[in-house]
């Protein structure tokens, strides 16, 4: 295996050297720059294929390193983390070039899927007598290799997926019966393996990012059905519409269509239609004019060339403004898309699939969605099931989200209490999975005992609700220490001073880190860090 030197560029020291032990174990060289000006020194001095950086959106100067490397270093793949969801500068970094762009804090089967994606673009290109990689990919597509969380040829389904390797035998097509049990119960994964190949992850690495991390595993009988569905009509070329609330796994179905198909040899490229706002200051012109969008003809024949003989996943199509539906509408309906440079793109060697949060049918009855376009992309539709209709799914999810950051932040945690899994069952989870990962993640850092309690867990998620379905407020259990509903007094009795020192011990006193978990902005943590006197240079530790 060819190895790569990555270098990664980070302020704060702890996040330094948590991305470098995240990245370790895919076998490479690893750079380290604590700025910008570090990182520009070691590319003068070394050759590095990858860089890795983190940028504050705020900042007027987040864009600088990435500026200097397409100047200096034009094929160097890029990728950013972001620590806040910044819209404008987002656009900006894909403008000038970046691979991807994540949002900091990332998982680390996350990032290590983009980061061996954009290193298998690099080991793609031919190697010339030199020993030098020349690139014949265009800037445009080698630049947009991903835009945000896309790595198609570095599925960790893959595997799973490709007849040659899952003996689902060369000419068939895995079924909902072949996948489910993947998919519905972890303990199909062995939590044991043979050790790694450097750069190859082994069999649970690979798939708990696409497959367990994004949660469709559960026993529900809806989510069966359309897995079921998403493999029946995986290897049809008809246009897919995924729905489902923000959080449900929509990436992962699109996933699963895609490698279940017949396509699962050829790239997955996400096109992130959030990326194009209103914009009035120019008339849209049509298909081979500029437009009052001119980054979207631009993305659209990036992405559609880099996705031929694949699919294409147009991420919250409802996003799309007026002029940029009824452009698509007819970018799908020409087969032959004629870029402005005169270069011909066969669409018709593509596979659509599209996915909102929102109710398409309800946008178009509210006139903010073309119903042309809605019939068009809607001929197969799979709404996916929010979490809090997926029943005990709820239990069986947290105990996978526990057992995975347990295994990552090296504790000794073997499970939660019953207060507070009923905790977890009352709570209408309106941010899904990503929501319950959040808060799995949060009672793990701040626990500190061989399981999780519900005082470990968000207190949005100890707020009164009322019941989901009948009764009335006089039917309501009362409340008991073992629901995990404790008086008021009695659960401020917990001192902030020590949740606040057990947050900065369960992330090596990492600020960012420690306020994401803890919910609150970095300025208020350092008050609080200020006013309890934690603001020192030796880290105080508490049992």
């Amino acid at each position: 295996m060819h190895k790569f030197r990555i270098l990664i560029v980070q302020e704060d020291p702890s996040g330094l050297a948590l991305l470098t032990s995240m990245l370790k174990s895919l076998g490479h060289l690893i750079e380290e720059a604590a700025n910008d000006r570090a990182a520009v020194r070691l590319m003068e001095r070394d050759k590095v294929d990858l860089v890795l950086a983190g940028a504050d959106p705020q900042d007027a100067d987040a864009l600088e390193l990435l500026a200097y490397i397409r100047r200096k270093h034009r094929e160097t793949p890029v990728i950013l983390m972001f620590s806040q969801v910044h819209a404008e500068r987002w656009k900006e970094a894909s403008r000038l070039g970046a691979t991807a762009i994540l949002k900091y804090p990332v998982p680390a089967a996350e990032l290590r899927a983009t980061v061996m994606q954009a290193l298998e673009a690099c080991d793609a290109r031919p190697v010339g007598g030199s020993g030098s990689r020349a690139s014949t990919t265009s800037p445009a597509a080698t630049n947009r290799l991903s835009s945000v969380n896309n790595a198609p040829d570095q599925n960790p389904i893959a595997d799973l997926m490709n007849p040659a390797r899952s003996g689902f035998g060369e000419f068939s097509v895995p079924t909902a019966d072949s996948v489910m049990p993947l998919l519905s119960n972890s303990a199909n994964i062995p939590n044991s393996a043979p050790a790694a190949t450097p750069g190859v992850p082994h069999a649970e690495t690979r798939l708990e990012p696409a497959v367990r991390d994004l949660g469709l595993i559960g026993n529900d009988l809806s989510l069966k059905q359309i897995v079921e569905m998403a493999t029946a009509i995986a290897p049809a070329k008809t246009p897919v519409l995924v729905q489902g609330e923000p959080g449900t796994g929509k990436t992962l179905l699109a996933r699963i269509i895609h490698h279940t198909g017949n396509r699962g040899d050829h790239p997955l490229v996400t096109l992130p239609c959030t990326a194009f706002t209103e914009d009035s200051e120019a008339p849209d012109r049509g298909l081979n004019g500029s437009s009052g969008h001119p980054n979207w003809s631009m993305e659209w024949t990036s992405k559609l060339t880099m996705a031929r003989g694949g699919t294409l996943l147009l991420d919250e199509v409802a996003a799309l403004p007026a002029d940029l539906q009824l452009q698509l509408l007819r970018e799908l309906q020409v087969r032959d898309y004629e870029a402005s440079s005169g270069q011909t793109l066969l669409i018709n060697d593509v596979r659509f699939i599209m996915s909102t949060s929102e109710s398409l049918p309800t946008l178009v009855e509210q006139g903010r969605f073309r119903q042309d376009l809605y019939h068009r992309i809607s001929v197969i539709s799979l709404t996916l099931p929010p979490l809090r209709h997926r029943g005990t799914d709820i239990e069986h999810l947290a105990e996978h989200f526990r057992a995975r950051f347990a295994r990552e932040y090296h504790k000794n945690i073997a499970g939660f209490t019953r207060d507070a899994i009923d905790v977890l069952h009352r709570h209408e989870w309106p941010g899904n999975l990503r929501e319950l990962e959040g808060v799995v993640q949060r009672a793990v850092a701040l626990c500190t005992g061989s399981r999780i309690t519900s005082s470990h867990l968000a207190p949005a998620l100890h707020q009164h609700r009322p019941p989901r379905s009948g009764g009335s407020a006089n039917n309501l259990p009362r409340p008991h220490i073992s629901m995990g509903i404790r008086p008021l007094k009695e659960a401020l009795e917990e001192p902030e001073k020590k949740i606040i020192i057990q947050a900065l011990q369960a992330f090596n006193w990492n600020r960012q880190e420690t306020a994401r978990v803890l919910d609150i902005n970095r300025t208020t943590l350092y008050k609080k860090m200020k006013k309890y006197g934690l603001l020192i240079d030796e880290p105080i530790w508490v049992n």
